[in-house]
């Protein structure tokens, strides 16, 4: 499998919430000597939390293979080994789906029957693909991209109703392309936490269907 650099197409606004530097002539207050009140807190209410990372195992040896977690700009080298982990913070109907850089379809990872874990997934579960411990994706000999795309939905998807394991690429896109229309956030909000990506999405009141969709491209670099 191929590609790298992970951008996130989550349709709205992203917005990160950052602290003010107020200058008073004291610390903690402002110009007029009244004391400064802290910016109040991000408000997470209404919003849909879907968190997700990389973990790579390189060859270290067969005793000591390197395993860990790796940002989203990681250039992969032929012969890694990968695999995406996320967690959403909802109870999430999830769909994760892979094509190679010469593939004309898309394969779907999960759900797949293979997987112990099924949709919907639990508030707060974390879900590794593959979810055997043995279980990597692997980078092969081709460099290229290897588009990985993530849908997690407040509620199942109809316009994902009767894929296969695998589906032609102009067959899904156009589905994601529905599914971005329908369902996409009204606000966004996106975070990093280490290795870990944190994503924040509502849809307001006023939208059209309280659904709510998010999407993850994530196209890896396999140099």
């Amino acid at each position: 499998m191929h590609r790298r650099n992970l951008f996130v197409a989550i349709a709205g606004g992203l917005g990160l919430a950052a602290c003010s530097g107020g200058g008073g002539d004291k610390a903690g207050g402002s110009k007029d000597g009244a004391a400064e009140l802290p910016l109040p807190p991000v408000e997470k209410s209404g919003e849909s939390e879907l968190a997700y990372a990389i973990e790579v195992r390189t060859d270290g040896g067969a005793d000591a293979p390197n395993t860990g977690m790796v940002r989203e700009d990681r250039r992969f080298r032929s012969g890694d080994k990968f695999r995406l982990i996320f967690r959403p913070e909802f109870a999430a109907h999830v769909w994760v789906v892979a094509r190679g850089p010469r593939q004309s379809t898309y394969q779907v990872l999960f759900p797949s029957e293979r997987a112990s874990l099924k949709n919907p997934i639990a508030a707060g579960e974390k879900v590794t693909v593959p979810d055997e411990d043995s279980g990597w994706m692997r980078m092969d000999n081709q460099p290229g991209e290897e588009n990985l795309v993530v849908v997690a939905s407040t509620a199942t998807l109809t316009e994902f109703a009767g894929m296969g394991s695998t589906v032609e690429r102009e067959d899904f896109e156009a589905r994601l392309a529905e599914v971005e229309r329908r369902h996409r956030p009204s606000s966004s909000r996106r975070f990093e936490d280490g290795e870990w990506v944190k994503l924040f999405a509502a849809r307001g009141s006023g939208a059209k269907g309280e659904q709510l969709a998010i999407v993850v491209r994530l196209p890896l670099l396999h140099e």
